[in-house]
Formats: structure tokens, C-alpha cells, sequence
């Protein structure tokens, strides 16, 4: 199975911001990403998707990341804030139970930064 997430992916980690107050909140461009993200999983997997999480032990994650630009970004971040779409989604119940990941990051493309994200069952 394969999910491409176009566009830059942001960390949620490095995304928060805390009121004169104390208050902590997610910044506003990254509440807009987690929303459009979680709609670009929707709709590729479109309404056969029964909802049904998938079982994170029995399978090998392989994630293809894309940046824009050449600015530093945290890789548990980016892995952070697209599993948090994917439960969103209802891909996955619960990140905790990931076995296997492999992650690799390509040069930067503005044309086409993403996350490719393959996951393919284990025998």
C-alpha cells in the first residue's frame, strides 16, 4: 500500500507556541498541514477504506521524504507529525507498535516536496 503526502511535511514538535500566559498551541500553518494532509490520505484511499487500523507489527514502513528548501528539519518531528495524520486518518491506531521503519530523506525539490510512504506486509 502507498501514501503520497504532497507538499512540505512539518513537524509538530517544533511547532508550538506558548502565550504570555503559559498556554501552549499548535502554530496555526501547522494545524492548516495536519488538516490538508489528512484529507490528501482520505482521498487516496478513497471510500473502500473500511477504517479498519492497520496492525503496525506485521508490517515494514519505508518513508521517501522530500524537502523544499535546504533548512534543517528534525526527522523524529517530520515521522512524529505524519503518524499523527495517519491515525487522524485511521491507518494506524497507535504509533507505539511500529517494528520496522526505514526513512530516507532525498535533496531538496520545491516541485516536489512530500512524503512518500510505502508499508508493505510481512510474511
Amino acid at each position: 500500500m502507498r501514501i503520497i503526502l504532497k507538499g512540505q511535511v512539518r513537524g509538530g514538535k517544533n511547532n508550538i507556541k506558548i502565550t504570555r500566559t503559559g498556554r501552549r498551541y499548535p502554530d496555526p500553518n501547522f494545524v492548516r498541514w495536519s488538516v490538508d494532509a489528512t484529507h490528501q490520505v482520505y482521498k487516496q484511499l478513497g471510500p473502500a477504506h473500511t477504517r479498519e487500523p492497520i496492525n503496525t507489527f506485521n508490517w515494514d514502513w519505508i518513508f521517501c521524504y522530500t524537502p523544499e528548501d535546504h533548512r534543517r528539519r528534525d526527522v523524529p518531528a517530520v515521522l512524529d507529525a505524519v503518524f499523527h495524520v495517519l491515525e487522524a486518518a485511521g491507518v494506524v491506531a497507535d504509533d507505539r507498535y511500529i517494528s520496522t521503519l526505514h526513512f530516507t530523506t532525498n535533496p531538496p525539490d520545491k516541485e516536489k516536496a512530500g512524503m512518500i510512504i510505502d508499508f508493505v506486509k510481512i510474511l
